[in-house]
């Protein structure tokens, strides 16, 4: 593998490890940033105690904007609480060093960050981010408060950027930000979007796409696709 597309291959790893109105309103009272984050943090706490596991089918993909994908794997993972995640492979599919390098080593940083200092440090609290409220938002018929967070310090597995939470029951539904501290030089931009979805009363990630600005490279995008759960609640 040439220096280029091992630049582009440790480029996309990083960054996807790393990784969702103007003015509020006032009939949201006295709530904040501050209280939506805890009781966000409350809800998620909540729904983790309710969770014994799932199992999952994930597509991963790297293209080129309006090209096909250049690499694609299928894995079936399966989540064990509190953090034990095991990955089966179902089918591979293009560019051979894009599934050793980029995916295999995204799953690998994710086994790793599962547990350990680095989960915490790199979740989604009010010990990470200074959240301010900046408005609200309907979406596919639900309300959620928008959000804007910055990161309290310049991590590489943190990010700035907008988070939207779902006004019923504190559930996150989407962030849109970039890291808060670039992983390589090679890294121009990195741009994320995660969407969740709603089952059972778990908020799980539907898709998360990442549009890497690689110098020397040029843009790619990894899109990983989340379908198919089956969820186990404790008894």
């Amino acid at each position: 593998m040439n220096t280029r597309t091992f630049v582009f291959a440790f480029c996309l790893i990083v960054t996807a490890a790393a990784r969702c109105k103007l003015a509020a309103s006032d009939a949201d009272g006295a709530l904040n940033g501050q209280t939506i984050f805890a009781r966000m943090e409350h809800a998620n706490a909540t729904r983790a105690e309710a969770l014994a596991g799932y199992h999952v089918t994930r597509r991963y993909s790297v293209f080129e904007p309006g090209h096909p994908a250049d690499a694609e794997l299928v894995v079936g993972m399966e989540f064990e609480a509190p953090s034990t995640k095991t990955f089966r492979t179902i089918e591979t599919r293009g560019v051979g060093w894009i599934e050793r390098r980029v995916f295999r080593g995204l799953i690998a940083a994710e086994t790793e960050t599962a547990t350990g200092h680095k989960h915490h440090d790199s979740d989604l609290t009010a010990a990470n981010y200074e959240p301010t409220l900046i408005g609200t938002e309907q979406r596919d018929g639900r309300d959620y408060y928008l959000v804007a967070v910055q990161p309290k310090r310049a991590d590489k597995y943190l990010f700035r950027g907008r988070v939207w939470i779902d006004k019923e029951d504190f559930g996150i539904a989407r962030i849109e930000g970039e890291p808060a501290r670039s992983p390589s030089f090679w890294i121009v931009r990195a741009p994320f979007v995660r969407e969740y979805q709603r089952i059972d009363g778990f908020w799980l990630p539907l898709q998360d796409e990442t549009h890497t600005n690689v110098r020397l490279a040029g843009e790619y995008v990894m899109r990983i696709q989340y379908v198919d759960y089956q969820i186990t609640h404790r008894e």
